[in-house]
């Protein structure tokens, strides 16, 4: 297991599974300005680390996000100067980064839902490919009771994830779902007790972490310019990248094992 150190976050890389931990339990896991820029740098890294198979992102403590420190978004002093430098990408606010950085990485990026997941923190597990929860989740946006908008995609992703009738009520009323509900609705995937929240949210992130990653990778961008191109260009796209795929290892040991009979042993490459 290997560890970069950071202020507000912990990140550790175990047998192919990354891990962002945001690290102000005390403060249900509030973000500041500078954890913000310490995810960015993780998902940096993380982007062109071979080692990296699948991506986690998840809090310390009993929540995942309660969304954004308003009291104390920046640093204060000389803390100040060790801000990470966010990258250069036309991006106003960090929160706009951490989304574009969670969807432009050719890799599956699972949030571990728990406890309180709401406002911006809510809007970063939207951008997850996948959302595993506890039994104990409160989820949502309640920035609008104080007339707060949203800032960081709820208004792109939960549409398309609930459906645009389901969203428009979630997120004008400011009301929180519990874990049922969001089951139901297909906000999360998968709902785990929270007493086996750990075990069973690892059991499904080590299958994953099996898969062939540059394939997942590859299926991930096709979902992106789905999203925003129509069924033809889609299409053309899907083939280019399928081309693309032919060339991995992983791809000639899907078939090589298929011929064989026996179990896929890939490498994510």
């Amino acid at each position: 297991m290997s560890e970069k150190k950071y202020k507000y976050i912990i990140f550790t890389i175990n047998n192919g599974i990354g891990t962002i931990i945001l690290n102000r339990p005390h403060q249900l896991n509030a973000l500041k300005y500078l954890l913000l820029n310490e995810i960015i740098d993780a998902l940096n890294f993380s982007m062109n680390e071979g080692s990296i198979r699948t991506l986690v992102l998840r809090g310390n403590g009993q929540s995942f996000c309660a969304g954004d420190d308003l009291k104390n978004m920046e640093e204060e002093g000389e803390e100040a100067t060790t801000q990470i430098k966010q990258p250069n990408d036309g991006s106003i606010i960090p929160h706009h980064s951490v989304i574009r950085l969670i969807r432009e990485i050719q890799k599956p990026v699972i949030a571990l839902i728990q406890g309180h997941c709401l406002g911006a923190g809510f809007e970063i597990s939207l951008a997850c490919d996948i959302r595993l929860a506890a039994d104990n989740l409160i989820i949502g946006d309640h920035r609008a009771k104080r007339a707060i908008c949203v800032i960081s995609g709820a208004s792109w992703f939960l549409p398309r994830i609930v459906g645009f009738g389901r969203a428009t009520e979630i997120i004008m009323t400011g009301r929180h779902l519990d874990a049922k509900e969001s089951l139901e609705i297909g906000l999360v995937n998968k709902i785990y007790p929270l007493s086996e929240f750990e075990e069973k949210s690892l059991e499904f992130i080590q299958e994953i972490a099996k898969l062939p990653t540059a394939c997942l990778g590859y299926n991930k961008a096709m979902l992106n310019y789905s999203q925003n191109n129509e069924l033809f260009p889609s299409l053309q796209h899907e083939l280019e990248l399928f081309i693309q795929n032919m060339t991995s290892h992983d791809y000639s040991e899907g078939i090589k094992s298929f011929l064989e009979k026996r179990p896929p042993n890939f490498n994510g490459k």
